[in-house]
């Protein structure tokens, strides 16, 4: 493989990292253009959408290279933003060389995720600390960590189900409603509304909606708009969910 291949396709990969964990696309385009701009050609092109990145690199002799990469999920993790980050600078500014960012890019991929423990016991937190916050009862913000452990054991089975992309969250939203309902009559001095409000705040759309706001205010319009209308159907979805289990229980 030459040079000119590696180099878009290490492009590619530090792009397609970032964007399934997380960053904003005028990062990830910002990224993919510097680590092109170490050729120091011209008319270099780099587009990243959520679900789509194409980098084109001019070459003297031979027709332009182009590539297009697809991207099929995403989720948040910040930590190998940041790894990308340090790696895309060190690359550029020379303190490492092509090979040696292809294999710290590698490193980076298969990166270890947290363990399903951590990400219940903080589910849990979440659920219980909002809880609290939104009552000062201390039965609520025990009762809403109940409903968020559970929760993140569900969330944990349903990502490795095959469903469409808002029936998951859909029916976590069930979920937290049914709990918060069922679980009230063993604790009568518990609150619905609260219970519901803390089990709901780690799937709320946060992150999404502020990275959508991001990549509006930076000009890349399509990405925004998409992530904005994202955020809005997993809000949705959240609220069918929750409406439909309180209609049964009223």
């Amino acid at each position: 493989m030459d040079n000119d291949t590696k180099l878009i396709n290490l492009a590619l990969d530090a792009g397609e990292i970032m964007i399934q964990n997380g960053a904003e696309t005028f990062r990830v385009k910002d990224t993919m253009r510097r680590i092109l701009g170490t050729t120091g050609r011209e008319n270099i092109e780099a587009t990243a959408l959520v679900t789509l990145l194409l980098a084109t690199l001019p070459r003297e002799d031979q027709r332009p290279l182009s590539m297009m990469r697809a991207i099929h999920s995403r989720s948040v993790n910040f930590q190998k933003v940041c790894h990308v980050n340090d790696m895309s600078r060190a690359f550029v500014e020379g303190r490492i060389t092509l090979d040696e960012a292809i294999y710290y890019l590698d490193q980076i991929s298969h990166e270890k995720e947290y363990t399903l423990l951590t990400r219940v016991i903080f589910y849990g937190l979440i659920a219980s600390c909002f809880s609290f916050l939104g009552s000062r009862s201390a039965l609520d913000g025990f009762v809403a960590q109940i409903i968020g452990t559970l929760l993140g054991f569900l969330v944990h089975w349903t990502n490795k189900q095959k469903m469409p992309y808002f029936l998951p969250i859909f029916l976590h939203g069930c979920f937290v409603a049914f709990m918060a309902c069922g679980l009230h009559p063993l604790f009568p001095g518990t609150h619905v509304d609260t219970l519901i409000i803390g089990g709901l705040m780690p799937l709320f759309p946060g992150v999404t909606f502020s990275k959508a706001m991001r990549d509006i205010l930076e000009g890349s319009i399509i990405s925004g708009y998409t992530k904005l209308v994202e955020a809005i159907v997993i809000a949705a979805s959240l609220a069918g969910g929750v409406g439909v289990t309180l209609s049964y229980f009223i």
